[in-house]
C-alpha cells in the first residue's frame, strides 16, 4: 500500500514537471513567433522605405544621362551606367528582401495543388527564357499536393530558372520526377548545368549567398534558394541538393503526401 503511495506521488510530481515543461515549451514558441513577426515586420518597413530615395536616385541619374550625356566623356558615362546598374542590383535585392520576409506573414491557402499544372504553367512563364536558350522540360507524373499554390509556383519558379540559367555549354536540360517514399513525395529536379561544389550545398539555401560574382554572367540576389528552402520548411518538407561541379545538380524537394 505504501508502495503504490509513493508511486501515485512520483507520478503526480511527473505529471506536473510535464506541464512544467509543456507550458514553458509553449511560452517559448509564443516568444519567438513574436520575435520572427517583429522582424519581419521590421524588414517591410525598412525595405519599403528605402524604395522612395532609391527610385529618385535613379530617376536623376537617367535624367542627367539623357539632358548632359552628349557633353559627357567617356568615363563620366561610365560611372553614371555603374550607379544606374547599382541602383537596379538594389531595387531587386529590396524586392526580393520583401517577398522572402511576405512568407511568413502572408496567411497561406492551402489547397490541393496538381504540381503538374505548375509546371505547365511555369513553361509559359519561363517561355521567353525556354525559347532563348533552347531548353527543354521534362516532366513525369507529378503528385498532387496540399500546399499553397503560389508559394509551389515560386519554388519550382526558382529552381526552374536557376536550372536554366547556370549553364555554360550545355542547351539546358531539365528532367523532373517523383517518387513516393513512406508518408512523403519526393521530387527530383535534374539538370545538366555548371554545377555546385560539395562544400557549397548548405550555403546556397542561406539569404544573399551567391557563389558568383556581379562581373560574371549568372546575375541573381542570392534570394531564390532561400526562398525555396523557407517555402518548404512552412510545407513540413525538406530540400537539398546533389550535384559535381560541371556534371549537372539535382534539387530534392519531399512533401507530405496528401491524406
Amino acid at each position: 500500500m505504501k508502495e503504490s503511495v509513493t508511486i501515485d506521488y512520483e507520478l503526480e510530481i511527473l505529471q506536473q514537471e510535464l506541464e512544467r515543461v509543456k507550458s514553458e515549451k509553449n511560452l517559448l514558441e509564443s516568444q519567438m513567433d513574436l520575435m520572427l513577426k517583429e522582424m519581419n515586420h521590421f524588414t517591410y518597413i525598412v525595405s519599403h522605405d528605402l524604395q522612395a530615395p532609391l527610385r529618385m536616385v535613379t530617376g536623376f541619374l537617367e535624367l542627367l544621362e539623357k539632358k548632359y550625356g552628349a557633353n559627357l566623356d567617356e568615363t563620366a558615362t561610365s560611372y553614371i551606367n555603374y550607379a544606374v546598374k547599382g541602383s537596379i542590383k538594389m531595387k531587386n535585392l529590396i524586392f526580393d528582401l520583401l517577398a522572402y520576409s511576405r512568407l511568413n506573414t502572408i496567411p497561406r491557402e492551402i489547397t490541393e495543388v496538381d504540381l503538374n499544372e505548375v509546371v505547365e504553367g511555369l513553361r509559359e512563364k519561363l517561355k521567353t527564357e525556354i525559347e532563348t536558350t533552347g531548353a527543354s522540360i521534362y516532366s513525369g507524373k507529378l503528385p498532387v499536393v496540399l500546399a499553397d499554390k503560389k508559394q509551389m509556383e515560386q519554388m519550382l519558379f526558382h529552381l526552374l530558372g536557376n536550372a536554366i540559367k547556370f549553364q555554360d555549354h550545355n542547351t539546358p536540360a531539365i528532367n523532373i520526377t517523383a517518387t513516393k517514399e513512406q508518408a512523403m513525395w519526393k521530387l527530383a529536379i535534374k539538370d545538366n548545368g555548371i554545377g555546385i561544389q560539395a562544400s557549397f550545398f548548405e550555403k546556397i539555401f542561406v539569404v544573399f549567398r551567391r557563389l558568383h560574382s556581379d562581373e560574371q554572367k549568372y546575375c541573381g540576389t542570392g534570394i531564390g534558394l532561400a526562398m525555396c528552402k523557407k517555402i518548404i520548411e512552412l510545407h513540413e518538407g525538406t530540400i537539398w541538393v546533389e550535384s559535381e561541379v560541371k556534371n549537372g545538380s539535382t534539387f530534392f524537394v519531399k512533401l507530405p503526401v496528401m491524406t
